[in-house]
């Protein structure tokens, strides 16, 4: 969490329940929420990293009661964000609360005069309080400053993707407004049944399994990694993060243009644009990597959860190579890898009969497109401090403030050079693309 926090008022939120609320719940979990699940109970309370990811947000000066009232709306809508997996021999039980036994419990911390102090005490609380074997799954902490309010929320990265975190900020609003109604449509809990008969009933045919086969083979059977050293040995270590603004929104707006002009979308100028880096940076003749998809199906593009599939990506490039050619190579790939039911972790190391351990992984979100009220520019998405082995991820985000990057990599010398390398050479592909963009007839 390495964004500003302010200063002021500090109070911690978290929901509670009585335990003879709980209910049994036939619902079967979806496949990678189990997956986090009984990983975390393998290694123990001990053992399970703090790994959660969230988002702050202002709320102006609104009272102190009235947050909690929305927040406790927003909980009781969700009953994703109300139900717990119990890991058992083989399997996992699921127990799921009624909405009306949701309260939160008050925790008044103290004043703060300066926000380092908020942000340790907001990341200690997460760390201890958001994980993926203990209910609650999400909590939250609010600060009141000179300049209103400010909401922070934690989620275990098991029941929450950046979908879902671009729609809090606008649901906890609405609900401020009095505007909230019942969330509308099957929830996750039902997802993750209708998934597994989805996933049971996929052809046999061997393409699918080929393409992960073909990304592997570039890297002696594991996931390919980063393309320049991190100075790391595999054992885990402490992980840092960089940030960059490539393109603000009339920039942003250029580079959709060429994009379109070029075949293909956003999305794919961005990745055409990763690959041009990967030459230019490291010279290497392709951009491998796992990538992250945002696998919704359109019932469920309102409901909070964790719809990310997982896609090998494989884009040549050479230095010096033209955006268009590129880009063109992009809009193929995406569009040989749509998203799907069977791109679920779980569901791929079983088709290939060994675990896959993604190493460098690249994402995209476009959260103007969430359901709802989308973020507004000032709102951030959060991310807890972990230790990884040799993992390299970047999320491409674009927000009417433009395309923002993100990363988190060993944190060494040797990976922040590469990484400050790799980000630059990025940076230059962006801005070539727009430079080049010739504007589209209105």
């Amino acid at each position: 969490m390495d964004d500003a926090v302010p200063a002021g008022r500090l109070v911690f939120w978290t929901p509670t329940a009585p335990a003879a609320a709980w209910a049994d719940d036939p619902r079967g979990p979806a496949l990678v929420h189990e997956h986090h699940v009984r990983g975390a109970a393998a290694r123990g309370l001990r053992h399970v990293d703090p790994a959660w990811i969230g988002v702050s947000f202002g709320v102006g000066r609104a009272a102190r009661h009235r947050i909690g009232s929305a927040l406790t709306d927003w909980l009781r809508r969700h009953e994703h964000l109300r139900s717990r997996l119990e890991p058992a021999r083989g399997r996992c039980l699921r127990r799921t609360l009624p909405a009306s036994a949701v309260t939160l419990h008050q925790e008044d911390i103290g004043d703060f005069a300066d926000g380092a102090s908020v942000r340790r005490q907001i990341e200690a609380f997460f760390d201890r309080s958001a994980g993926p074997l203990d209910w609650p799954h999400v909590v939250f902490a609010t600060v009141e400053g000179a300049g209103g309010a400010t909401v922070f929320a934690g989620a275990d990265h098991g029941i929450a993707d950046g979908c879902t975190l671009a729609m809090i900020p606008g649901q906890i609003r609405d609900a401020l407004a009095g505007r909230a109604a019942h969330a509308p449509g099957p929830t996750y809990l039902d997802f993750g049944a209708e998934e597994r008969n989805l996933v049971g009933r996929l052809p046999p045919g061997p393409e699918h399994a080929d393409q992960w086969r073909a990304l592997l083979g570039t890297a002696h059977g594991r996931a390919p990694a980063f393309p320049l050293p991190l100075g790391v040995p595999e054992a885990p270590v402490a992980q840092c993060s960089a940030y960059r603004w490539l393109l603000d929104g009339p920039a942003a707006a250029r580079f959709a243009d060429a994009s379109r002009a070029g075949g293909g979308t956003t999305a794919a100028g961005l990745l055409a644009c990763l690959a041009l880096a990967v030459a230019d940076a490291a010279g290497e003749p392709h951009l491998s990597a796992v990538g992250l998809a945002d696998t919704r199906p359109d019932r469920w593009r309102g409901a909070p959860g964790w719809f990310v599939g997982l896609h090998p990506v494989q884009i040549p490039a050479h230095p010096g190579a033209a955006f268009a050619d590129t880009l063109a190579l992009a809009a193929a790939e995406l569009r040989r890898r749509p998203p799907g039911p069977g791109s679920s972790l779980p569901h791929i190391s079983r088709m290939l009969r060994r675990e896959v351990h993604p190493r460098f992984v690249v994402s995209y979100l476009d959260v103007r497109r969430v359901v709802g009220t989308p973020p507004r520019p000032e709102d951030r998405m959060l991310r807890s401090r972990i230790h990884g082995a040799a993992e390299v991820y970047v999320w491409l985000t674009r927000s009417e403030r433009g395309v923002h990057l993100s990363m988190r990599f060993p944190d060494t010398g040797v990976a922040r050079a590469g990484v400050e390398r790799f980000v630059r050479a990025v940076a230059r592909a962006v801005a070539g693309a727009v430079a080049d963009a010739v504007p589209l007839l209105a």
